[in-house]
C-alpha cells in the first residue's frame, strides 16, 4: 500500500511538472489532469475513414474532430460523412455535428464518447437532400453517432500512464477531458 502511495505522489509531481495541468479533482477522487485535444483528434483520426454498411445504404464517415466548448459538460464532434444507396448512387456530403461525455473501460483503458447527440445535420447539396425522409436523416445521424461513439478517443495505456486501477474518473469539465486517478 505503501509503494502505491509513493507511486501516486511521484505520478502527480510528473504530471504536474511537465504538464502544469494537474489538479485535486473537485469531488474529492484525487489528481485530475487534462487530456489534450490533440492527442484526442490524433487517435480519432487514425482510425478513420470508416464504411458503415446498413439497410438504408452506405455511410462513409471521415475526418472527425473533437473539440471543448468553454464553460460546457460535453464535447462539440463534427465530421464530415458521405452517404449513398440505390436512390442516390453518386451520394450525397454533408456534415454531422455531435454533443457527447466520455466514457472509460477498464478492460481496453480506453476512453470512448458516450451518449454522442445530434444536434445539426448539413447536407452540401439540397437538391438531393429533398429525397431523404425525416427518418432516414434520423437514421443517418444515429449510425454516424454510432460509429464514432464505438472508436476510441484516447488509450491510458499508450499514453505511459499508470494502470486503470488507479483511475477513479473522467469527466468533461469547462469543454476539456479530465482523467482522474487516485487511490
Amino acid at each position: 500500500m505503501k509503494i502505491k502511495k509513493i507511486l501516486l505522489v511521484f505520478l502527480g509531481l510528473y504530471l504536474g511538472v511537465f504538464s502544469a495541468c494537474v489538479g485535486v479533482d473537485p469531488q474529492g477522487r484525487g489528481y485530475s489532469f487534462v487530456v489534450p485535444m490533440g492527442m484526442i483528434n490524433t487517435t480519432l483520426a487514425k482510425q478513420f475513414p470508416v464504411k458503415e454498411k446498413r439497410a438504408l445504404g452506405t455511410v462513409e464517415i471521415s475526418d472527425p474532430t473533437v473539440l471543448g466548448q468553454q464553460g460546457s459538460d460535453k464535447l462539440n464532434v463534427g465530421t464530415s460523412f458521405r452517404f449513398t444507396n440505390m436512390l442516390i448512387p453518386d451520394g450525397i456530403s454533408g456534415s454531422l455535428k455531435l454533443a457527447s461525455g466520455v466514457r472509460f473501460d477498464p478492460k481496453t483503458q480506453n476512453i470512448y464518447l458516450a451518449n454522442p447527440m445530434v444536434e445539426e445535420l448539413k447536407f452540401q447539396n439540397f437538391s438531393l437532400s429533398k429525397y431523404l425522409t425525416d427518418s432516414m436523416r434520423r437514421s443517418l445521424g444515429m449510425i454516424i453517432a454510432e460509429t464514432i461513439s464505438k472508436k476510441p478517443i484516447y488509450n491510458i495505456k499508450k499514453a505511459g500512464l499508470v494502470g486503470s486501477s488507479f483511475v477513479r474518473g473522467i469527466d468533461v469539465r469547462n469543454g476539456q477531458v479530465y482523467l482522474t486517478i487516485g487511490l
